[in-house]
C-alpha cells in the first residue's frame, strides 16, 4: 500500500511507553512502515527488547502506523520470528484500520496478532468471523 499519490510518507517513529510489569516492553509505533524505514524497525525493536532480560512480552501499538508495504509487512513477519525465538509473546495492539486490512488480506493477521478483534468491524452470524461491511466488498 502506498501514501497518497503526491504525498510523502510520514516519518516512522518508535517510542517506549510505561507498562506495568517490569517483565514487559511497549513500544508506540507511527509513521508508514516500508522498505525505507523497516531495517530502522527492526534493529530499534530489537534494541528495546534487549533492554529487558528475559522480557515476557513485547506490546507494539499500531495505532499510529498510517501503511506498510510488502517490506514493512515482512519487518512484522520478521519481529514475530525474533519475538517468538526469545520467547517473547508479541502482541499487536490497537491495530490501525489500514494496517488490520492488509493483514486480513494477506492472511497474516491470525498469524501476527491471534484472536485480534478488528478495530470498529462487527460479524454477522455464519460468516465465521469474517468482518463486517466492507473489507472484502461485502454490504
Amino acid at each position: 500500500m502506498m501514501p497518497p499519490h503526491g504525498s510523502a510518507p510520514s516519518p516512522f517513529t518508535l517510542t517506549p511507553a510505561p507498562t506495568p510489569s517490569t517483565r514487559s516492553v511497549r513500544v508506540r509505533a507511527e509513521g508508514y512502515l516500508d522498505y525505507d524505514t523497516c531495517d530502522d524497525f527492526l534493529v530499534k525493536a530489537t534494541r528495546y527488547l534487549d533492554r529487558i532480560p528475559a522480557p515476557d512480552v513485547l506490546h507494539l501499538d499500531c495505532s499510529g502506523i498510517d501503511g506498510l508495504d510488502s517490506m514493512g509487512l515482512a519487518a512484522l513477519l520478521m519481529l514475530h520470528r525474533r519475538c517468538t525465538a526469545a520467547r517473547v509473546a508479541l502482541n499487536l495492539e490497537r491495530l490501525h484500520p489500514t494496517v488490520d486490512r492488509i493483514l486480513r488480506l494477506t492472511g497474516t493477521l491470525e498469524h501476527l496478532a491471534p484472536g485480534s478483534v478488528p478495530s470498529g468491524a462487527t460479524t454477522r452470524p455464519g460468516d465465521q468471523g469474517r468482518p463486517s461491511p466492507g473489507l472484502d466488498g461485502d454490504v
